[in-house]
């Protein structure tokens, strides 16, 4: 009985271990473009009031110290081979979601666009157009002014994983134990 349960213990810890490092590993390759729900142009172009539209936007309670924007240069994009106007970016951390701010007169009607970061949380891609850029500017990725991201819900550490299935493994033992008894 105490081999039986020891060795489903040591299996279970050893599962749940390798699922917490398989999860912290990031992904590093750009597979698909991310999908854009929104888009406007804001009066004003602050943080707080494009804060305050991506939460209108999507229901959520963001703050402006989960945004991080910075300004990015055309040299920071790279275009995704066989795929005309479509360009990736590598984010400063995870993201579920990310704005996108471009100058005027980029042949869009709009300033400001939200995505919905899909196959990689470690990189933006967009597709300019998509975004209504005109045919003269498709492949002008220097019109892109700044980028807002809002880091995704954090990772599990694999040692909290392994605390979390130490205590299912524990509650598993517990539960036969009473059954048998």
């Amino acid at each position: 009985m105490k081999k039986t349960l020891l060795t489903g213990l040591a299996i279970g810890l050893f599962f749940v271990g390798m699922t917490g490092v398989a999860q912290s590993i990031p992904l590093t390759t750009v597979v698909g473009i991310d999908d854009l729900l929104y888009s406007t142009t804001l009066a004003n172009s602050g943080e707080q009031t494009e804060v305050d539209w991506i939460n209108l936007k999507l229901g959520t309670s963001y703050t402006i110290a989960d945004y991080f924007q910075q300004s990015v240069a055309a040299s920071e994009w790279s275009g995704v081979e066989g795929y005309n106007g479509v360009f990736a970016h590598a984010l400063a951390t995870p993201t579920d979601y990310f704005l996108v701010k471009i100058g005027n007169n980029s042949g869009s009607s709009y300033t400001h666009f939200l995505f919905d970061n899909l196959d990689s949380l470690y990189w933006a891609v967009i597709d300019l157009g998509e975004m209504g850029f005109d045919l003269r500017n498709i492949s002008n990725i220097g019109k892109v002014s700044h980028l807002g991201e809002f880091e995704a819900n954090p990772v599990p550490e694999p040692a909290t994983m392994l605390l979390f299935g130490t205590g299912l493994a524990g509650l598993a033992g517990r539960l036969l134990r009473r059954k048998k008894g």
